[in-house]
């Protein structure tokens, strides 16, 4: 099982899914955690404002979505 996926999913499922960030969930008052989790750099924040998610970046790892403490991010 490689990191962020379920058991049972493999990269190429992740491949043709999407990061999108739920706003009503995210507290927007603080450092995003997941910024900082992504080896990529594909998550970005503007102050306290929710992240905001380059697509040509994301590798869609999960890696952001496991660290999340609201689970505001969402691979979908």
């Amino acid at each position: 099982m490689s990191f962020g996926y379920e058991s049972g999913e493999s990269a190429s499922d992740h491949a043709e899914k999407k990061l999108t960030v739920v706003k009503s969930r995210c507290p927007q008052n603080h450092f995003c955690p997941a910024v900082r989790a992504c080896p990529v750099g594909a998550l970005k924040q503007d102050w306290f404002h929710a992240p905001t998610v380059d697509q040509e970046t994301c590798i869609r790892c999960g890696k952001c979505v496991k660290v999340c403490p609201t689970r505001a991010l969402v691979l979908e």
